[in-house]
């Protein structure tokens, strides 16, 4: 089956800074001339601009490396570099630099707004458990990492550094213990304590929890009776991301890999040149220039 000009009857593209002007000089070839020959051109040139992704998961994230973004509202918490724990994690995701670390009893929290349509949310992070946490027990006890979605508890775990009789309720799902009472850099009183480290991405409590508001609250706070000032332990988070899932797809999200590049483009007129009914973008029954049209307002926009 031949493909119709899809710039026919008036359909236009207009080339935004979110092109490449590699990409913006393909599109105007492919108005001026025939489009499936460079369609093909358009299609590798924007493939290749697939770092400028425009969405897509996490939606906020932080390293705490320099001025802490907008969104966090630390309390007493401060930025500090992480000492020993550096290097302690998996590819892609380890303590490095520093991290955003608080004394026992203070709230961390982040507020996100105008989120787009979503079923759940997910959160990673790593987490440093620091000095002489007491865990679950007789006194001294209770510090438990209290973790709430818009004030709604969805994790409550005691962590226990100070001494191996302690009772610690946290256990590791696979691969998330990092260190277990080592000696990371913040020795307390007497310098016995020790530190523990975290990667709770690959903690599943932390994943695919329902939530559709169009705001979030996500709070951290170590409480319990157990509290203690900063120099007798603490605890701090690295590398936190929080990620959206569910809701309606997004149109320029054409390969539904959660960003939205180069490669979507690509695979919208692999679609639309096999006249395939997920290239209808525009819901119009047919597959024609307007298509074209509508599916590049969706990807100049990100949805």
């Amino acid at each position: 089956m031949s493909r119709p000009d899809p710039f026919k009857a008036g359909a236009t593209l207009s080339t935004k800074n979110s092109l490449s002007v590699t990409a913006a000089n393909c599109l105007a070839a492919h108005v001026k001339d025939s489009p499936m020959n460079h369609a093909r051109t358009l299609i590798a040139a924007l493939a290749a601009t697939a770092s400028l992704s425009l969405a897509g998961p996490p939606i906020w994230s932080s390293d705490f490396e320099g001025s802490l973004p907008a969104e966090v509202s630390p309390g007493v918490a401060t930025t500090t570099g992480v000492r020993g724990y550096a290097g302690l994690g998996h590819d892609g995701n380890r303590f490095d630099g520093s991290f955003l670390r608080s004394p026992t009893g203070n709230r961390v929290t982040i507020t996100l707004t105008d989120l787009p349509a979503h079923d759940s949310v997910s959160l990673d992070f790593l987490f440093a458990a620091i000095d002489s946490l007491d865990g679950t027990g007789s006194y001294p006890e209770g510090d438990f990492l209290n973790v709430t979605i818009d004030g709604v508890t969805i994790f409550r775990e005691s962590f226990a550094n100070a001494a191996p009789t302690q009772f610690q309720s946290y256990v590791s799902a696979s691969g998330v213990e990092l260190a277990r009472r080592l000696d990371l850099g913040f020795s307390g009183p007497g310098s016995w304590y020790t530190d523990s480290a975290y990667d709770m991405s690959l903690e599943p409590r932390f994943h695919g929890i329902s939530h559709t508001a169009p705001t979030l609250t996500v709070s951290f706070i170590m409480e319990g009776p157990g509290i203690q000032s900063l120099d007798d332990e603490s605890w701090a988070i690295d590398n936190l991301s929080i990620s959206l899932e569910g809701g309606t797809p997004c149109p320029a999200d054409f390969n539904q890999d959660g960003g939205i590049d180069g490669s979507d483009v690509a695979a919208f007129f692999l679609a639309w040149e096999a006249s395939h009914s997920e290239a209808d973008v525009n819901q119009d029954g047919g597959i024609d220039g307007s298509d074209v049209s509508a599916f590049f307002e969706y990807w100049e926009s990100g949805c």
